[in-house]
C-alpha cells in the first residue's frame, strides 16, 4: 500500500500513544507532536494525508488548527478529537473545514475507520497521479493487506469459469478466530488488530503462491485453493490450524468444502464451507471440519 503520513497533535501523551499504535497497526506512517505550532511547521515541509488534533486546547483549538492546516495544504484532511460532552466543538471545527471527529475515551475501531475515510478523501483530491492508491484500496483490506471480500468474489468467479473450460478440483477453507470478541474486549483493540495481522501472515505462509487468502469480514478469513481436492485441503487446513496455535495467542476453527465433492456453484460452495465452520465451532473449536 502507498505510504500514508498522518500527523497527530495532542498534549495528552497517553491518548496520543494509543492513537499512534492504532494507526501504525494499519500501516500508516505516524508523526506525533504536542505543540500545534510544531505540527504546522512539519506540515510545511512534509506531505500529510491527515492531521488529527484536539478540539479544545489552550495552545490552539481545533477550529484554529483546521484553518491553519488548510492555509498550508488545502487537501489535507483534519480530524478533531472531542469528548462526548463537547460534540458541539467538533461540529464547529467541521464548519471550519475539518473532515470529521473522533470521540474520547478513544475507541480504536472508530479512530481507524474515520482515519481511513479521511485518507481516501486526501487521495481523491490529490489528482489522477494517485490512482494507484485507489486501485490498491479497491482490492486489499487496509489492516491485513490481504485481498478483500469484494475482490475475492471476483477472483473465485474467474477460477470457477476457468474450471468449466478445464475441469479440476477447487477447495475452499473458511476460517474464524476462536473467541476473538473476548480477546478484543480483554486485551484491547490494538492487540486484536495485531492478532488479525498476525493471522494473515501465518495463513499466507502456509499456502501455495496460487492460493488466495482473503479477509472475509471481522475475524473471518477465507482461502481459495485451486486444483486441490478435499483430502488435500484437509491437510492444508490442519497445517494452518497448528501454525496458528504456535504463532498466535488464539486458536482458529476451519470449515472445508470443495468442488465437485460438495457443490458445483460458488454460492453453494461458500455455504458448505460456512456450515463446516459452524460444525467445527459447535463441537469444541480449534479444529477443522468437513460436512
Amino acid at each position: 500500500m502507498k505510504e500514508v503520513n498522518v500527523l497527530i497533535i495532542n498534549e495528552d501523551t497517553a491518548l496520543a500513544e494509543q492513537l499512534d499504535n492504532t494507526l501504525k497497526a494499519v500501516g500508516y506512517h505516524t508523526w506525533v507532536v504536542t505543540d500545534p505550532k510544531e505540527g504546522l511547521e512539519l506540515l510545511r515541509t512534509n506531505a500529510f494525508s491527515v492531521v488529527i488534533t484536539e478540539t479544545r486546547s489552550a495552545k490552539m483549538n481545533g477550529v484554529k488548527v483546521t484553518q491553519e492546516v488548510h492555509k498550508i495544504s488545502e487537501q489535507t484532511s483534519v480530524i478533531v478529537i472531542t469528548p462526548y460532552s463537547f460534540i458541539s466543538s467538533a461540529i464547529e471545527a467541521m464548519e471550519a473545514g475539518a473532515y470529521g471527529y473522533i470521540t474520547k475515551p478513544l475507541n480504536s475501531s472508530e479512530a481507524r475507520i474515520v482515519t481511513e475515510r479521511a485518507v481516501e478523501r486526501y487521495f481523491l483530491f490529490s489528482g489522477n497521479e494517485e490512482k494507484d492508491f485507489f486501485v490498491d484500496l479497491a482490492v486489499h483490506d487496509g489492516l491485513t493487506g490481504l485481498v478483500n471480500r469484494r475482490y475475492f468474489n471476483e477472483l473465485i468467479k474467474e477460477e470457477v469459469s476457468h474450471m468449466k473450460r478445464s475441469p479440476g478440483p477447487l477447495a475452499l477453507l473458511m476460517l474464524d478466530i476462536d473467541n476473538f470478541k473476548n480477546y478484543n474486549d480483554t486485551e484491547g483493540h490494538p492487540a486484536g488488530d495485531a492478532v488479525l495481522k498476525g493471522a494473515a501472515k501465518v495463513f499466507n505462509n502456509c499456502v501455495r503462491p496460487i492460493d488466495v487468502v482473503c479477509r472475509y469480514g471481522g475475524e473471518e478469513f477465507i482461502i481459495m485453493l485451486p486444483k486441490m481436492n478435499k483430502a488435500m485441503a484437509k491437510i492444508t487446513a490442519e497445517r494452518l490450524r497448528i501454525q496458528a496455535g504456535l504463532y498466535l495467542p488464539v486458536t482458529v476453527s476451519i470449515g472445508i468444502a470443495s468442488i465437485p465433492e460438495d457443490a458445483q456453484e460458488i454460492s453453494a460452495l461458500i455455504q458448505k464451507a460456512d456450515n463446516a465452520l459452524y460444525k467445527a465451532k459447535d463441537t469444541g473449536r480449534n479444529k477443522s471440519c468437513t460436512i
